[in-house]
């Protein structure tokens, strides 16, 4: 857990009351814009010029949000009964988005728990039709989520040799304790956290914060991404999901946080992370060429300890990415106890932003980056 720093003590305190504020740290390009309603914002598309859409990767409520005036959602949507989840542990574990004219791809961790034990919830596939107009949102849901993605995928060849069928771990008959919980995600189990369409909108790319294949060559792990050449007719028609072959980056160790086309630079950005909990990100460009290796443009924020970008959202007409930061784990200072969920309490009197017991104080933090 990281302290929350001073300057976020002052955006959290003046945003309580409502009030928006713009700030230029130290490192970063631009101005931290502070969102409230939800803290963990895990994937995210754009939907106008001046409004993007969130998923949280604790619930399964998508939130609309304006660039321009930072504060609570402007809409919102329940997903839950669309995603056909189980009343215990609801909530899917969305961790990538992308849009393609009218349409938001969405995908899950496809990951166990922090524990290593089996969330059907968290294996999903879907869409979602949206429409602006006059500032008005409409979300409806397209098809039918899939809910065999992973299990499809690790039948192939290919995959298993990358030991993707080792790290879902759906054959754990027999396995320990300590064996179960090597399969946790922060640890050697299967989670996927990126998901980019392709400039044509043909096909989405799958990127993996873990399992990383290791080279022995350069002795380091490496990322994976996975092309999805029938992204329409898995949702809409409930085909079989077809795969091309894997690409394998080398991202200096580190996998795959979130990724996206932009069209204004016509090349696509990569957020790298670590696997884990350690704090080292950096941002890649790519060109789309699938035999080509991204290149470095930046380590993001080395010295903002506490700003883990999760998902990074490309407008069509702007240069800059608006890099979104997951802040469940943000510690907050309360004035008493009935501002922390029930049992959430921590020993020092704090409160992790996910537990405020008020939705509305709740935050995540967004960043102007310029490429």
């Amino acid at each position: 857990m990281h302290e929350i720093s001073i300057i976020n003590k002052v955006f959290f305190f003046l945003l309580a009351c409502q009030t928006t504020i713009w700030a230029d740290p130290n490192k970063p390009d631009g101005a931290i814009l502070i969102f409230h309603g939800i803290s963990d914002a895990s994937a995210a598309a754009a939907i106008s010029e001046d409004m993007f859409i969130v998923g949280d990767d604790e619930n399964n409520i998508l939130r609309v949000y304006k660039i321009t005036q930072p504060a609570l959602p402007v809409f919102s949507y329940d997903l839950t009964n669309f995603l056909g989840v189980e009343a215990e542990h609801p909530e899917a574990d969305i961790e990538g988005a992308t849009i393609v004219g009218d349409r938001i791809y969405w995908i899950t961790s496809h990951g166990r728990n922090k524990d290593g034990k089996m969330r059907p919830n968290r294996y999903r596939f879907f869409a979602t039709a949206i429409k602006v107009e006059g500032g008005n949102v409409n979300i409806q849901p397209v098809g039918v989520p899939c809910k065999r993605l992973v299990h499809k995928l690790i039948e192939n060849e290919s995959m298993q040799r990358l030991g993707l069928n080792r790290a879902a771990g759906f054959n754990t008959a027999g396995l320990s304790k300590k064996e179960r919980q090597n399969l946790a995600p922060k640890r050697e189990g299967l989670n996927i956290e990126g998901l980019c369409a392709s400039a044509d909108g043909q096909k989405l790319y799958i990127g993996f914060r873990n399992p990383r294949p290791y080279n022995s060559t350069t002795r380091r792990a490496e990322a994976l991404v996975v092309p999805l050449n029938n992204p329409a007719e898995v949702v809409e028609k409930g085909q079989s999901p077809v795969f091309g072959e894997p690409i394998i980056w080398d991202l200096g160790g580190l996998g795959i946080r979130d990724m996206e086309y932009s069209y204004f630079h016509k090349a696509y950005f990569i957020i790298a992370g670590p696997h884990d909990e350690k704090r080292k990100f950096a941002l890649y460009k790519w060109s789309g060429k699938e035999d080509v290796q991204p290149v470095l443009i930046r380590e993001i924020f080395s010295e903002s300890k506490d700003f883990s970008p999760e998902a990074i959202v490309t407008f069509r007409n702007r240069p800059e990415l608006l890099l979104l930061s997951d802040d469940g784990t943000l510690i907050i200072n309360i004035s008493n106890a009935s501002e922390c969920m029930e049992g959430r309490l921590r020993n020092d009197g704090k409160c992790l932003n996910k537990y405020l017991a008020d939705q509305n104080k709740k935050y995540f933090r967004g960043i102007w980056l310029k490429p």
